[in-house]
C-alpha cells in the first residue's frame, strides 16, 4: 500500500479537511496531504481535536494524521470533547514502538498503545494487511456512522512510499514586519460576566464558542442562542474549535470567548495566524486567575501579555481593552478583517449562575443544525 491508495480511500469517504503533524515513517504521505486536501498544519496534536470538532460542527468531514506518539497528548481532548459530544473523528497514525523501533522513547507509550486505546474505549483498527487499503475507508466510515473517534494504526513497513520531497518549501509570504509596542495596562473595571454580557448583546447571527466551565455558564445565563457552542471540558480547545468552524464556514463570523489560562496552555495562536481566517476573532478574557476552579492565581498573571503573544504568533489585528467602550470599539474594528485578537483585561470573580440545562448532544445538534442549514 502506498500514500496514493490511502489518499484515494480518504477521498472516497468524503474527507475534506485534514490537520496533521508529520512522521518520518510516512514522509511521502505527509508531503501529499496538503496537496490533496484542505489542510491545517499543527504544532501540537490535541489542537487537531478541537479543529476537527469545529469543522464537523460546521458541516465538514475532518481527519487527523500524525505519528502515534501524539495520541498521548490527545487523550483528554478526545475523551472530553470528541467522545463527550458524540463527534466523529478518524485519526490516521503511523504506529511507532514496534519490534524494529530503534528510539527508546518511542517504545514505552507506543508498544502498548492498542491496550491504552481499549482501556479508554477508543475504537481502533490495525492495518495488519497492507494489501487491503479499503480497511482504512471502513474505519473512517465507522467513525462518522457511529459518531466516535476511530484510530487507524499503520505499523512500520505497511506503507510503501512512492514519492517524497527532499526539502520543505521556502517561505512564500515574506511580508515586512515592524513592531513598536508599549504596554498600557490599567486597572480593569469589568468582570468576565460584564465582558461576556456586552459581547453577547452585540452579536446578531455570529457564532460564539465559549471556553469551559463558568464562562459557558455565564454566556448561557446572559443570552442563550442556537449559535452558541458551550464547552463542557477540553481545556485549551476553545480557539481550536473556532478555527475549525471559521475554516469551513468563511461566510460566518466566528467569535471565541477564550481564557488566559487556556490560551497560555495552548499552541493554537500561530496555527490560527498561519491559516489566516478573516472571519475569526479570539477574545482573550484575562483575569489573571483560574476562574472556574476557585480563582487561584495563574503563573505570569503580572507578566504574560496575551496581546503580545498574539502579535508574535502573527496576528496583525490586535487590541488590549479595559473598559466596556474599548471592548465595543475593538469588536467593531475587528469585524472588518481578521484573524483578530482582543486582549480583555478583567477583574477576577464569578457570577453565581446555574449549570447549563442542556446535554452535550443537545448542544451539538442545535449548533450544528443552525450552521449546516444556513450553509450555501
Amino acid at each position: 500500500m502506498d500514500e496514493n491508495q490511502i489518499i484515494a480511500e480518504l477521498k472516497e469517504q468524503g474527507i475534506d479537511l485534514v490537520s496533521a503533524i508529520p512522521c518520518d515513517r510516512a514522509k511521502g504521505l505527509f508531503f501529499k496531504l496538503p496537496e490533496e486536501f484542505q489542510y491545517i498544519g499543527l504544532t501540537r496534536e490535541e489542537d487537531g481535536v478541537g479543529i476537527s470538532a469545529g469543522a464537523y460542527l460546521a458541516g465538514a468531514r475532518p481527519l487527523i494524521a500524525l505519528q502515534s506518539s501524539g495520541l498521548g497528548n490527545m487523550l483528554n481532548a478526545i475523551l472530553s470533547l470528541t467522545a463527550t459530544f458524540g463527534l466523529p473523528l478518524p485519526i490516521l497514525a503511523s504506529w511507532r514502538g514496534g519490534e524494529t523501533e530503534v528510539i527508546p522513547a518511542q517504545i514505552q507509550f507506543n508498544r502498548p498503545l492498542h491496550r491504552i486505546l481499549s482501556a479508554a474505549a477508543i475504537p481502533y483498527t490495525i492495518l495488519s494487511d497492507p494489501d487491503r487499503p479499503e480497511v482504512i475507508g471502513k474505519a473512517v466510515s465507522d467513525a462518522f456512522v457511529k459518531k466516535t473517534p476511530h484510530v487507524i494504526l499503520i505499523p512500520h513497513g505497511s506503507l510503501q512510499e512512492t514519492s517524497c520531497s527532499a526539502a520543505g518549501s521556502s517561505p512564500k509570504n515574506l511580508r515586512p514586519f515592524a513592531c513598536c509596542y508599549e504596554r498600557d495596562w490599567r486597572t480593569p473595571v469589568m468582570t468576565r460576566f460584564d465582558a461576556i454580557r456586552m459581547i453577547a448583546h452585540l452579536v446578531t447571527n455570529e457564532v460564539l464558542v465559549s471556553n469551559i466551565g463558568i464562562p459557558s455558564k455565564e454566556l448561557y445565563a446572559v443570552n442563550d442562542r442556537d449559535e452558541n457552542f458551550y464547552m463542557l471540558g477540553s481545556y485549551t480547545q476553545a480557539s481550536a474549535i473556532g478555527l475549525g468552524i471559521a475554516t469551513v464556514r468563511p461566510d460566518k463570523r466566528v467569535i471565541v470567548l477564550d481564557g488566559d489560562g487556556s490560551l497560555l496552555g495552548s499552541s493554537i495562536l500561530p496555527v490560527i495566524a498561519a491559516a489566516a481566517p478573516e472571519n475569526l476573532m479570539i477574545v482573550g478574557l484575562d483575569n489573571g486567575v483560574f476562574g472556574s476552579t476557585g480563582n487561584q492565581p495563574r503563573p505570569g498573571s503580572d507578566t504574560a501579555d496575551l496581546r503580545l503573544m498574539a502579535m508574535g504568533a502573527g496576528f496583525e489585528q490586535t487590541w488590549t481593552v479595559h473598559e466596556p467602550w474599548e471592548l465595543e470599539a475593538a469588536m467593531y474594528a475587528s469585524s472588518r478583517t481578521g484573524p483578530s485578537f482582543i486582549h480583555v483585561r478583567i477583574s477576577p470573580g464569578n457570577r453565581d449562575v446555574p449549570n447549563i440545562p442542556l446535554s452535550p448532544s443537545e448542544i451539538r445538534d442545535r449548533f450544528r443544525s443552525v450552521l449546516t442549514s444556513s450553509h450555501g
